[in-house]
């Protein structure tokens, strides 16, 4: 024994200062502690001073006095068991200054002093080390104590001990901001709403079904939240969690992303993790997930499964469904447990309601209808009529005119249409004044349908614009005569129709396009029209042809190909905006090829030098420099003898 306790005393002796400091945990098994006790006890005098020492065995005492001091001002305890199981009491009564006590695998059962070291312990780890939690924060241990506070316990780790259930033990932890009980076996932890310091808490590789409840004081306190590896489908509860930093949710069963709306409010949640779930195999996860976050996210370097948000996925922050919280009750001085769960409130609009006798009736108005007549027949039999009058072409001749008659509709001012007019003008004399009059000259029967000319042309000026295509103006005397009947081109139309306006997918700029191509535009995952002209590219919605952005050819920098896919195409562009710098386009693989080639022609156009001759004002030296076409970036001549910028073109 002697021999183990010099080795154990030499093998301390180098770690003893950080020991002593804390830096180091000082990891004993329960054979070498029990070594330690029985040494005390067998070689130093209880009731005299640490430093009286017997002079037969002074190398041993020395030894023993060491560990003892050493023993007595640890500040960090480890633990373990040996090889052989034993039921023997572990006794760390003489650990006067410890804070920090951890049991690896060592029945909490067998440890008797933790009584005495309740008021100053600070952190507490039992890892395969409890039956119950009770064991530890009521019992002490072997103590067998009865309940009290502890008033300086900060953490505590109970991992790895088959918990089905917790007490309400906690109650005597007020001050607790740290709890580790994952790798158990717990379904229901409400007790966590007896902790109103609790700023950490770990509940990883349990069976729970669904989010912890969360009330009390609790609700503003939490900050960090780990619920990976379970088997939660249901995170309503977090609706009452108000300042969560830190949540992971990873490898539960979360199938759909709507119910990420319980956590669209955390305001100040800077990490969320959500691999290994169902709605993570989503194709667009990362997008989805970004609609339900708080628009707050945006402005942080916030991480989505440990990635940080691209700037497309941060433009889509905060833009579905915001929550409003109503205010949740304040808990009671008796600490009443709170089942219920915050909920989405809708502002309730009281409506009005008149409600009506039986005996009132509604008086109900009747339909007019238009009374009964022949007077429809007459009009077809006059129609009739007409048509045998007249022929085939009935509606050519004058019988059109009384046809509006029969049909009460009003006369045009002016018969124009594509359709030959049987009233044609012959020998008729038109001269046009200066002053814009009509005025004719002619036979008698200068008539066209019974409608005088001068009247017919005097309507044309005064309403169609295009009458100047129809009359030929003339000086003062002149006049043109027209032996050929009258035929309207097609070139004249009614002044009631409307007017064409030109096509939306003329290019005014360049005159034309050279060809249009259907992309999808991976930044914003949606469709567009990509129209190459002469000398621009322009993007066109695919529903409404509306442009939205247009490049000058000369600002395409480059045009590339990445290599991890096919049928993508990235340009980069110079240009000052910002949201226009770069486009990534996947094009079908028909268009994929003519597209490329089309673009790279006009960088090679736009890229091809030419030379311009420059003089110096400084030393009239006469050189020419390469010039590049560019928009936004002007280059810099200087003088290759000189270096001076004083240079100017000459011709």
């Amino acid at each position: 024994m002697e021999t183990s306790i010099n080795q154990l005393a030499n093998h301390l002796k180098k770690v003893a200062r950080d020991v002593i400091s804390g830096k180091q945990k000082l990891c004993l098994s329960t054979s070498y502690l029990k070594k330690i006790n029985t040494a005390v006890d067998d070689n130093l005098d209880a009731n005299a001073s640490f430093h009286t020492i017997q002079s037969n065995k002074s190398a041993v005492l020395r030894d023993v006095q060491f560990l003892l001091d050493l023993v007595e001002q640890t500040v960090y305890l480890k633990l373990i068991p040996d090889t052989t199981s034993s039921l023997e009491i572990i006794d760390i009564r003489r650990f006067k200054k410890l804070k920090v006590l951890e049991t690896c695998k060592v029945n909490i059962e067998l440890i008797v002093g933790i009584q005495k070291l309740r008021p100053q312990l600070q952190e507490l780890i039992c890892i395969h080390s409890l039956k119950s939690v009770g064991d530890i924060l009521e019992k002490c241990g072997a103590d067998h104590s009865s309940r009290y506070n502890w008033s300086e316990l900060k953490k505590a780790k109970f991992c790895h001990n088959d918990l089905e259930e917790i007490d309400d033990i906690f109650e005597y932890t007020i001050s607790l901001n740290m709890l580790d009980l994952s790798h158990n076996k717990l379904k229901n932890v409400k007790i966590v709403n007896q902790l109103p310091n609790l700023k950490h808490l770990t509940l990883a590789y349990n069976g729970l079904e669904s989010a912890p409840q969360i009330s009390g004081h609790v609700r503003n306190r939490l900050q960090v939240l780990i619920l990976n590896n379970n088997y939660i489908e249901d995170i309503t509860a977090l609706t009452a969690a108000n300042n969560l930093i830190y949540l992971d949710l990873s490898n539960n069963l979360l199938v759909d992303h709507n119910c990420l709306l319980s956590i669209s409010h955390l305001i100040s949640l800077q990490s969320l993790y959500l691999r290994g779930n169902p709605l993570a195999y989503h194709p667009h996860h990362r997008t989805l997930t970004c609609n339900y976050l708080h628009k707050n996210t945006a402005t942080v370097r916030f991480l989505l499964d440990g990635i940080a948000l691209s700037k497309t996925e941060q433009c889509l922050v905060g833009s579905l469904y915001p929550i409003f919280k109503s205010q949740t009750p304040q808990p009671q001085e008796d600490n009443e447990m709170e089942t219920s769960t915050t909920s989405i409130q809708q502002s309730r609009k009281a409506r009005n309601v008149k409600i009506m006798e039986e005996n009132v009736t509604k008086k109900v108005t009747p339909i007019s209808t238009p009374p009964l007549s022949a007077q429809h027949l007459e009009i077809k039999r006059q129609v009739e009529q007409l048509k045998e009058e007249y022929g085939e072409k009935w509606l050519y001749s004058d019988a059109g005119l009384l046809v509006q008659d029969v049909l009460g509709f009003e006369k045009s001012s002016i018969l124009l249409s594509s359709t030959p007019s049987d009233g044609t003008l012959h020998g008729s004399l038109i001269n046009t004044d200066t002053t814009g009059n009509i005025t004719t000259y002619g036979t008698p029967n200068s008539t066209l349908n019974g409608m005088n000319v001068k009247d017919t042309f005097r309507s044309v000026t005064e309403e169609s614009p295009d009458a100047s295509s129809i009359v030929k103006e003339s000086q003062p005397g002149s006049s043109v005569v027209s032996d050929e009947p009258y035929e309207p081109t097609s070139e004249v139309s009614n002044p009631e129709d409307p007017v064409s306006d030109a096509s939306d997918g003329e290019d005014i700029f360049s005159g034309g396009e050279e060809g249009i191509f259907l992309a999808t535009n991976t930044q914003e995952l949606h469709q567009v029209f990509v129209v190459l002209t002469e000398s621009h590219i322009s993007e066109r919605d695919v529903t409404t042809s509306k442009e939205k952005a247009r490049w000058h050819v000369n600002t395409i920098v480059s045009c590339t190909k990445p290599d991890d896919t096919e049928n993508v195409i990235r340009i980069e562009f110079d240009t000052l905006r910002r949201d226009r710098k770069q486009r990534i386009y996947e094009l079908e693989e028909a268009d994929f090829s003519n597209f490329y080639d089309t673009v790279m022609q006009k960088i090679s156009e736009q890229k091809q030098d030419e030379k311009k001759s420059y003089q110096c004002m400084k030393c009239s030296e006469t050189f020419s420099v390469k010039t590049i076409k560019a928009v936004f970036v002007e280059q810099s001549v200087t003088c290759p003898k000189c270096n001076s910028n004083l240079v100017f073109e000459s011709t």
